[in-house]
């Protein structure tokens, strides 16, 4: 299903989208590496989910465990550094590019009766403003393992 999911999203605006991360990620040459996964997940966002590096690592029990080639293992400093230089640039328009397309997307939904094609779009495009505006400290998995990660987040947080 998110095989579907992917084709049309890449169909009706997804494609120009995916283009835009790839443009910023090569304007940003030496953080390419890091936002290679955004723009991967920019082109396919279903089946996907994102989840936040310190609750991957309380999922894993090994929070002092740094992965070769990730900045997210970097000081807090340089995460926020970047997360700043992302934003002041290519976050804000990013950003925008997923409210605009997302608007227009469920506009698309409520005018045309393309509920099928246009809502799931749209509820996509306003799940990626977030990774688009702050990439830094995300990591990008399978959905199940977003969700697991997430509940076990929430029990660790709550003490059950």
């Amino acid at each position: 299903m998110s095989l579907l999911g992917n084709i049309i999203w890449l169909i009706t605006g997804g494609l120009f989208i995916g283009l835009g991360y790839l443009i910023f990620a090569i304007l940003f040459f030496p953080l390419l590496p890091f936002l290679w996964p955004l723009v991967k997940y920019s082109f396919a966002p279903f089946g996907k989910g994102v989840v936040r590096r310190s609750d991957l690592n309380k999922y894993k029990k090994r929070e002092d465990e740094d992965s070769v080639g990730n900045i997210d293992g970097a000081s807090s400093v340089v995460r926020f550094l970047a997360n700043t230089l992302w934003i002041l640039t290519a976050g804000i328009i990013m950003a925008l590019a997923h409210l605009m397309a997302g608007l227009l997307q469920l506009a698309a939904c409520i005018l045309i009766v393309t509920i099928p094609l246009s809502l799931p779009n749209a509820l996509a495009n306003f799940r990626m403003i977030g990774p688009a505006f702050r990439p830094f400290g995300l990591v990008i998995v399978p959905k199940a393992l977003a969700e697991e990660i997430r509940i076990g987040a929430a029990k660790q947080n709550l003490g059950i």
